[in-house]
């Protein structure tokens, strides 16, 4: 039986406690009690979403840990690097609330409540932004939905695409408005770029994509080197989009947008361009054995 308390001594201390993703990720498995059998993994941050079978490998471990050992749901740092794992794989919701629950467990410790209210600004910068399509004056961003051109669409236009299963595939240019939630196979997506949102944390690239349909949609781009980005009135076409619906509510506030996965910047065409490898962020991986 997974036993999740780890012993006073191992737990860090408030001054110990630190943003970095390599101390959440190795509280993280001391927290699963698999110090004593595994390395310490660490990892570039801007390509923490490239290993989301760890984040999601972690959070199973850690929830059955909450039903075996009532000291592991009273442990702040336990909800903390859960709702980090949560936020990056965009369940805003269940990242919300983790960081307030962390909070409310240890108020002494300023970083839960610190993510709580970073996380809530960005949800809502983003709502407000989508809502007014980057505050776009409507003659300007007609203008800009009036030049795109087929030609926008590079690879994914001509049957040169590559899928997933490594065949060339013709896709089908979708409006926004008529994707599904999931992964929308056989089509792809064409429009203009109205504003773009960063955070701290720089991970994930966040922009906002207009078609002449309508709609305004969240483009959520993970994995790219920090250089990397779009310009306000750039053509973005998405092949095969990953559609989310967001419904979330917190102490009180709402917010209910859609958005778009883009696991790497490589399947973005910008202005007619295939991206290049130097967009994307390489991993980095490393292990030492742990202290006695």
């Amino acid at each position: 039986m997974l036993q999740l308390p780890t012993p006073a001594s191992q737990e860090p201390s408030p001054i110990a406690r630190t943003k970095s993703p390599c101390k959440t990720c190795q509280w993280c498995f001391a927290s699963c009690g698999l110090t004593q059998e595994m390395n310490i993994l660490t990892m570039s941050w801007t390509v923490f979403d490239k290993l989301s079978w760890l984040c999601r490998w972690m959070s199973s471990m850690a929830a059955p840990g909450e039903k075996v050992d009532r000291k592991a749901s009273s442990n702040p740092d336990l909800h903390l690097n859960r709702a980090t794992l949560h936020k990056y794989e965009e369940s805003y919701g269940e990242a919300l609330e983790g960081f307030s629950r962390a909070a409310v467990l240890d108020p002494a410790w300023p970083e839960p409540q610190q993510r709580e209210q970073q996380l809530l600004e960005f949800l809502n910068r983003l709502t407000i932004l989508l809502e007014s399509k980057g505050k776009m004056k409507v003659k300007k961003l007609q203008s800009m939905l009036g030049n795109l051109r087929p030609a926008h669409l590079g690879p994914c236009g001509d049957g040169r695409y590559q899928s997933a299963s490594g065949q060339k595939v013709t896709l089908q240019l979708k409006p926004l408005s008529e994707l599904k939630p999931g992964v929308n196979s056989g089509a792809v997506v064409l429009g203009k770029v109205v504003f773009s949102l960063t955070t701290e944390e720089k991970v994930p690239f966040t922009f906002g994509l207009v078609d002449s349909d309508g709609p305004c949609y969240a483009v959520m781009v993970y994995n790219m080197v920090q250089s990397w980005g779009v310009l306000i009135g750039d053509s973005v076409a998405i092949p095969e989009p990953n559609l989310r619906l967001h419904q979330i509510q917190h102490k009180g506030k709402d917010y209910s947008f859609s958005s778009i996965r883009v696991e790497t910047p490589l399947l973005l065409v910008v202005n007619g361009k295939p991206q290049g490898s130097s967009s994307q962020a390489a991993a980095t991986v490393a292990s030492r054995p742990q202290c006695e």
